[in-house]
């Protein structure tokens, strides 16, 4: 479902005037269904469409209540921080994002990339001990029925 991508496209408000098609640089939205949707395979959520749509058709998904929820029930929540958050806090130093999260109410903060490294190395790891991409390649296709 599409509300469960980062960006996404309230089909109902949608009013076919092209404008975000015309441009997204990326091509990434095309009509489907008598409104303009978002091909997520192509798109890199760069956000341009919800800037440019007239109507506020196209729209950034909002997790805030999922994740007040979650800080609510007093388990451990670990922040996931993208490399690309530089962009985004370019006047903060990385001490001081990361304390600002901490005092959200996150237990800790870690950077996606290094989750990335680690199941890159274990997935080598696997393959070398298994010897066969077939194996790993049936048990991620499992993983993800």
């Amino acid at each position: 479902m599409d509300i469960f991508k980062p960006v996404y496209t309230e089909q109902n408000d949608c009013q076919d005037c092209y404008k975000c098609i015309r441009e997204c640089q990326l091509k990434a939205i095309k009509v489907i269904n008598n409104a303009a949707q978002i091909l997520h395979e192509d798109c890199i959520y760069c956000g341009i469409c919800t800037q440019v749509c007239p109507v506020k058709a196209k729209k950034v998904r909002n997790d805030l209540t999922r994740v007040k929820s979650l800080l609510k029930r007093n388990n451990k929540v670990i922040v996931s921080l993208a490399p690309s958050y530089m962009s985004e806090f370019p006047n903060l130093k990385d001490e001081q994002l990361v304390a600002a999260i901490k005092e959200l109410g996150f237990a800790h903060v870690s950077e996606t990339a290094l989750g990335a490294e680690l199941v890159s190395q274990k997935v080598n790891t696997f393959l070398e001990e298994k010897q066969s991409a077939f194996i790993f390649h049936q048990l991620v296709h499992r993983w993800l029925k």
